[in-house]
């Protein structure tokens, strides 16, 4: 799992990917508190609504963009734009003060462009990896990623009350850095396929392209089951949160029968995500080396029970110790399924349309997203064990749909064998 040893675009993307990832952390979980001062908490909610269905269309056209027009120049439009964007809401606010709606209006842009890019980046490492070492460069993405939201949250949480405008002419410069380096960097990989296949690709309408990875059965009931699994882990900080805020107003102590270190509800929450971060970060690389010898049906199946079990009992329990194991729990199969996961999406794709696919793949994680804001809104109607129930419902679909998709290949490999 050696980072020099991976094909240089991935080396590229990987690194840029920290730096972007940093900087964009630093400024995007604060945006709807940076809203909510200036419009209120109903018109905020709107435009978090809004943002999510600019990075769903982004993501769309930009998977369609980059299987056409290649990969790096569908991220060479995306990040001037997403530089561009930032660039106008920094200098635009420190001199003319603009209004909100113009900075929505350029928040709704940038996060176009971000979507848009998701796809061409996921291509890039698919196109510039191979099935033997593809769970390692997963493992290590995810590694800098997790790495990077940590330290972008520290920098947000210091700087972005006081100087958010400054902050995005801070994240213009990184976006502008990463594409002067893609430019020159990057080499556009392009998957050798049929000319018959190419001209197809070419002609097919944009409805006809999605309507046929719709079709492939295999590939979305895999992302179906991605899609409930992440909900899961995403009603942390709003359902899950908002109940434990609720049911821990004042202190209690952390651990059972002392006094040590009294929490309440709020600061639980923010315990049980730094707690999450920070085994991601110290034991990602270690749980990679230790797991290597499983197989990936294995380590998803194993590795996705654990991750469902403990975020069904931290929406159940309100006990501090119980919640702290549930997350160790919890974290410990993120880290066992999820490189597994990518791996194993990446099989599924076919090599003349990886950005399309990525695209409707990344969809899982803007849904997740409306899946979590839907439980707050049964949370009035339904009891927390009927929430916990649902949870449940959900992660064992996702644990079904896997079963029975491993169970399926690996009758269709026996068939294979045996008429060989």
């Amino acid at each position: 799992m050696n980072y020099f040893t991976f094909h240089r675009n991935i080396q590229l993307r990987l690194a840029l990917q920290f730096f972007t990832t940093l900087a964009s952390s630093a400024v995007i979980p604060f945006l709807a508190i940076f809203f909510s001062n200036q419009v209120g908490e109903f018109a905020t909610g709107l435009m978090y609504i809004g943002v999510i269905l600019s990075g769903i269309s982004g993501a769309l056209l930009g998977g369609r963009r980059a299987d056409r027009k290649g990969r790096k120049n569908t991220i060479l439009l995306c990040e001037g734009m997403i530089g561009i964007g930032y660039l106008l809401a920094g200098i635009s606010n420190l001199i003319f003060s603009i209004s909100p709606n113009t900075n929505f209006v350029l928040f709704i842009i940038i996060l176009f462009f971000t979507g848009m890019a998701g796809p061409a980046y996921g291509a890039v490492i698919i196109d510039s990896s191979t099935k033997e070492n593809r769970k390692a460069v997963y493992t290590v993405s995810y590694w800098l990623n997790n790495l990077a939201v940590a330290a972008g949250g520290i920098i947000g949480a210091f700087l972005f009350k006081k100087f958010p405008y400054e902050m995005f002419i801070g994240i213009a410069l990184v976006a502008f850095l990463s594409w002067i380096v893609t430019k020159i960097l990057l080499q556009d990989i392009h998957v050798s396929v049929a000319d018959t296949k190419i001209n197809q690709q070419e002609t097919k309408s944009w409805l006809e392209n999605y309507k046929e990875i719709l079709s492939n059965k295999q590939f979305i009931f895999f992302t179906v089951a991605g899609l409930f699994l992440v909900s899961l882990e995403e009603s942390l900080t709003t359902y899950m949160g908002i109940k434990l805020v609720e049911e821990i107003k004042d202190p209690v102590s952390l651990f059972p029968l002392t006094a040590f270190f009294e929490v309440d509800g709020f600061q639980l929450i923010g315990l049980l995500r730094a707690e999450n971060t920070i085994l991601v970060v110290l034991l990602s690389l270690v749980i990679a080396v230790f797991l290597k010898k499983y197989q990936d049906r294995l380590l998803m199946l194993g590795g996705g029970f654990c991750y469902a079990f403990g975020y069904i009992v931290i929406s159940y329990s309100s006990f501090p110790v119980v919640l702290i194991i549930a997350m160790f729990v919890a974290t410990i199969g993120e880290l066992a399924h999820i490189p597994a996961k990518q791996a194993y999406v990446a099989s599924l794709i076919p090599d003349d349309a990886r950005g399309s696919y990525m695209a409707v793949y990344g969809l899982s994680f803007h849904f997740s997203g409306i899946i979590a804001a839907l439980f707050v809104m049964l949370s009035g109607f339904l009891s927390s064990g009927m929430i916990t129930f649902l949870f449940t419902i959900m992660g064992s679909i996702s644990l079904i749909i896997y079963y029975v998709l491993f169970q399926s290949e690996q009758e269709e490999q026996r068939i294979e064998k045996t008429t060989a």
